[in-house]
């Protein structure tokens, strides 16, 4: 089973009466935007009121905060259709149809669906941070439930389970292509092992101060006449110091070829 809590959002678990435990045993098969059409101060206010039937999973702040209400284990109340006398109705009771490809017939949404919701309006375009947050949210959701993103199947936005009354949710600035590529490319990243860059290194701030471009290796240790030296590889050069006396750095050119 997944974890129930994400370990890096804030957590502001809500009343019993606006979630149900459990998710009867579906797998979640996929996540859904929303917008809040308000703040993220107000959404939590909102879930949390007895009564009110209403909840996701979690929100995502412009300044980058994300707050979870339900564990991700347990059904929230943000995508939920019924089906009644062979048609699908949304919760005021309206006929909808819904363009999501992959409704399982018959069966409530809410039950194998995560539901992230974003502090704004459907007009407005998301800040950075926001943006960022959303990507990281989703790639730690993508590792507790084994999903890969692909726009409108398994990532889509709630207008398409609802096309009736949440038309405009999360909005028309939201880049499900794009957002399915960021997580992609970090995931794949993240098999690669990385080399660390310190940017408060000695040597890294004689290669920028003198144009040698970038790290290429990681720092490196060898000895001449008896005394250690660190060097590091960078575009334009080799750049190196005793060991200890680290005001004193030299580099040189890189042969042709290396």
């Amino acid at each position: 089973m997944s974890i129930d809590w994400c370990p890096f959002a804030i957590k502001r678990p809500i009343i019993a009466d606006n979630f149900t435990t459990g998710r009867g045993a579906h797998q979640v098969t996929a996540v859904v935007l929303h917008i809040a059409a308000g703040s993220l101060a107000g959404v939590y206010a909102t879930f949390n009121q007895p009564g009110r039937k209403a909840s996701a999973h979690f929100c995502v702040g412009k300044d980058g905060t994300i707050e979870q209400y339900v564990s991700v284990n347990d059904t929230a109340y943000a995508n939920g259709l019924s089906w009644q006398n062979n048609q699908w109705l949304n919760p005021r009771g309206r006929v909808v149809q819904p363009t999501w490809q992959n409704l399982i017939p018959k069966t409530n949404p809410n039950l194998y669906t995560v539901s992230v919701e974003h502090e704004g309006f459907p007009q407005d375009v998301w800040t950075t941070e926001m943006y960022d947050a959303n990507n990281r949210l989703l790639l730690w959701l993508a590792d507790q439930f084994n999903l890969t993103y692909a726009p409108r199947r398994t990532l889509i936005g709630h207008c398409e389970i609802d096309p009736l009354d949440k038309a405009n949710c999360p909005g028309p600035n939201v880049n499900y292509d794009r957002i399915a590529e960021d997580i992609a490319a970090l995931a794949a990243a993240r098999q690669l092992t990385w080399m660390p860059i310190n940017t408060d290194a000695a040597l890294y701030q004689f290669a920028q101060a003198h144009n040698l471009g970038y790290p290429q290796t990681d720092e490196f240790e060898f000895a001449v006449a008896g005394k250690t030296y660190v060097g590091q590889v960078f575009n334009l050069g080799i750049v190196y110091v005793e060991k200890g006396n680290w005001d004193q750095v030299a580099w040189t050119k890189k042969p042709v070829g290396m």
